[in-house]
Parts: structure tokens; C-alpha cells; sequence
């Protein structure tokens, strides 16, 4: 489990992500939890369409939900406070933080991979 500390609508609240993440969310939204994940990263990249808010509230909550149900505890945010207190700001760090550290679960390197040049050859100038 990858575990995160975050504030979000004024509360401390530790995000994870797990199996138990992923099983979570496709209680909540009825759909594979790598169709949100691709819905965010075109959002992010492309930056002319929004990803499904109820999507992304339920991811949230997934992450939320994963963690203190591990831990025994109750979490200090309900489902509605991501429905009507999370600014925008709140969404993106939480969503950027979900797709972080579902990228360190699976070992997936972050980013664009460099151009290297090939053995032998020189690095190309600008």
C-alpha cells in the first residue's frame, strides 16, 4: 500500500492506493478503475475536457476508503464533503496524487522518457 497525506476541504486525510483502491472504485463507479485513470490523464494532457466529477469524487473516496478501512479508523471526510466542499485545487492534488502513487504501486516511471542517443553518436544540438 502507498500512502499519502493530503488536505483536502480543510481536512487532513491520507490517501492509498492498493488492490483494496482499485476494488473500492469499482464498487463506487461500476467501471475498472483504469478507465477514470486514462479520463484523468487526457484531462491533464489535453486540457479541453474535464474528467466526470462523480468519477473522480468516487476515485477520491476509493483512495480515502482504502485506508482507514486498513487501519480500522473512521475518516475524517464524508463522501459529501467531496461532493460540496472540494475546490478545484482540492481535485487536481488529489487526483495528481492518486495517479502518483498508483504509478509507484506498479513500478511505472513518471514523465517522458528522455531521447538518448544511440552508442556512438553525438547528442543532437538545438
Amino acid at each position: 500500500m502507498i500512502k499519502k497525506e493530503i488536505t483536502i476541504a480543510g481536512k487532513q486525510v491520507t490517501l492509498a492506493y492498493c488492490y483494496a483502491t482499485e476494488m473500492a472504485y469499482k464498487e463506487l463507479s461500476n467501471e475498472d478503475i483504469i478507465a477514470i485513470v486514462k479520463e484523468i490523464a487526457e484531462s491533464f494532457t489535453k486540457k479541453d475536457k474535464d474528467p466526470d466529477a462523480k468519477k473522480c469524487i468516487n476515485l477520491i473516496a476509493a483512495s480515502i476508503i482504502s485506508y482507514y478501512e486498513s487501519e480500522k479508523q473512521e475518516s475524517p471526510i464524508e463522501v459529501t464533503d467531496l461532493m460540496y466542499s472540494v475546490s478545484p485545487t482540492d481535485m487536481v492534488l488529489a487526483l495528481t496524487t492518486i495517479l502518483t502513487m498508483r504509478a509507484e504501486f506498479y513500478g511505472i516511471p513518471l514523465g517522458e522518457p528522455e531521447d538518448k542517443p544511440a552508442k556512438g553518436g553525438k547528442k543532437k544540438k538545438n
